[in-house]
């Protein structure tokens, strides 16, 4: 099985969270809902996104995250410093706002990333 792909398999039935710069994650609960934490907020998440993610990045302005989805996957931006979460949008969408915010933030499959699994 492709790299990528057991990971998304993997990822629906564990919980796990993702290091992203600092004292910020990204992490899956137990119900099935993403969370980030930015460090004022940890013991209260952020946001909340639901579903699995599939690829991400992020610089210290913005968190990019893709969410799949039955039909067509969705997206996100995510603004670090005034902790709104921007979606969903369609890929089209996705792309026109990320010229508006002057995003050039490739997304990375969450299988090439580093993450630990909660037990």
């Amino acid at each position: 099985m492709e790299r990528n792909l057991l990971f998304t398999e993997l990822a629906r039935a564990v919980k796990y969270k993702i290091p992203v710069e600092g004292e910020l994650f990204l992490r899956q609960c137990a119900s099935g809902r993403n969370l980030f934490h930015l460090p004022a907020s940890y013991r209260y998440p952020t946001g909340n996104i639901p579903g699995y993610f599939i690829s991400l990045n992020w610089n210290e302005d913005f968190i990019v995250l893709e969410k799949e989805r039955k039909e067509n996957n969705e997206y996100f931006i995510i603004n670090r410093n005034r902790e709104v979460v921007n979606g969903p949008f369609s890929v089209e969408e996705y792309k026109e706002k990320c010229k508006e915010f002057h995003l050039t933030l490739p997304l990375i499959p969450m299988a090439e990333l580093d993450w630990v699994i909660n037990i």
